[in-house]
């Protein structure tokens, strides 16, 4: 069979027209040049509605981005993401209007929980995209699934819908929207729930949120990136705001390439430069700051040392706040009316059982990470 090409992309928003943006040839062809080009479509077209204020601001981005993201060759859209739904439903159904059956990972429960399955040169690839507790737009009460919504990543019925997929899929890729924003590695929670994917089938995960690129690791001969970090972001009106943030230019696309039934990646290190200029980033910065990430996730001390500033730099109440708020969206998807489906969840002949609840319920926040804060209250 021949070889098949993946490219996947991190965040993307411009509020200013994607006029301004001129992208690299050799960006651009790289990204022709694969067969599946997926992107998470994270901020939504605004609807010609008025929303209150609800002590957060509702992210939109211009009209053209759709067209934009097309011509530069991307044919999936990620879309379960914390502010697809900053526009209510109506700000979701522009988005679905505007890209059709190519998005995913949002919509109906039914819909947003659907794998999207690709079939390419004799094989059927499918992907999966999920987005941790945010604060609104997320399908974490297992009592209610009624409207529309993100897939949520903790739901009990992720893993059985991986199993499943698995039975009909050659490949089933999973794109998590999730973490802590701004920081250089995944906590231990975010490193369990995705190598729990693995464990139940999945053959790699990306993902994306922190908006800075992250370390990888081969988990059971799988790949697992933490954060790709973004393609393009600029949420602001004005084409030359600067973020204020670290690594905030600087993204990570992969590309995956599966030969002979073999999945083998490739990291392709890209810059916006001043929000008008998109390029692959050929640097010796950037290759030894990738080796910096991972070295920071396959060394257990320096991981340690690096989490530990990480919760003195947040605050331990700011920090509490996240991740007691995650544990409970994490519970509530376990306190299900549906005690049969939980049930099945437990006895289920392939991995399911008490410890991977346990997993589940931890899988946003460890225990490790809570005694620290509870003891730095």
């Amino acid at each position: 069979m021949s070889n098949i090409r993946i490219f996947i992309a991190g965040d993307f928003c411009s509020k200013p027209s994607t006029q301004h943006i001129n992208v690299q040839p050799e960006l651009k062809g790289l990204i022709h040049s694969c067969d599946i080009r997926v992107v998470n479509f994270e901020v939504p077209l605004k609807p010609n509605i008025y929303l209150p204020a609800d002590g957060h601001e509702r992210f939109f981005q211009n009209d053209d981005a759709p067209i934009f993201l097309k011509e530069l060759g991307f044919n999936l859209f990620s879309i379960a993401n914390n502010h697809l739904f900053d526009w209510g439903p109506k700000g979701y159904n522009r988005v679905r209007e505007t890209f059709g059956d190519s998005a995913f990972g949002a919509g109906t429960y039914d819909e947003a929980y659907k794998i999207k399955v690709v079939e390419t040169k004799g094989r059927k690839i499918g992907f999966m995209a999920l987005c941790y507790s945010a604060r609104r737009g997320v399908f974490t009460d297992p009592n209610n699934r009624e409207g529309v919504g993100c897939a949520y990543m903790n739901d009990v019925v992720v893993n059985h819908i991986i199993v499943e997929a698995k039975q009909n899929l050659d490949y089933l890729f999973i794109l998590p929207h999730a973490g802590i924003e701004y920081y250089d590695i995944p906590t231990p929670e975010i490193i369990a729930r995705y190598r729990d994917f693995i464990d139940w089938g999945a053959d790699g995960v990306i993902a994306s949120h922190p908006h800075c690129p992250q370390g990888w690791e081969t988990y059971k001969n799988k790949p697992i990136y933490y954060s790709l970090g973004n393609l393009f972001f600029n949420s602001k009106p004005i084409v030359d705001f600067v973020a204020k943030r670290p690594h905030w230019y600087e993204g990570i696309s992969v590309i995956i390439e599966i030969s002979d039934n073999r999945i083998t990646t490739k990291v392709v290190n890209t810059r916006n430069t001043n929000n008008r200029e998109l390029s692959i980033d050929t640097g010796e910065e950037r290759s030894n700051h990738n080796s910096y990430l991972c070295d920071l996730l396959s060394n257990k001390q320096s991981y340690n040392k690096y989490l530990k500033s990480m919760i003195e730099d947040i605050g331990p109440n700011m920090l509490k706040n996240i991740t007691i708020g995650s544990l409970l969206g994490s519970i509530k998807s376990l306190i299900s009316t549906n005690i049969s489906f939980i049930a099945s969840y437990i006895t289920k002949s392939h991995k399911s059982n008490i410890q991977n609840l346990k997993a589940t319920i931890n899988n946003e926040i460890s225990v490790s990470l809570l005694r620290r804060i509870i003891n730095n209250k």
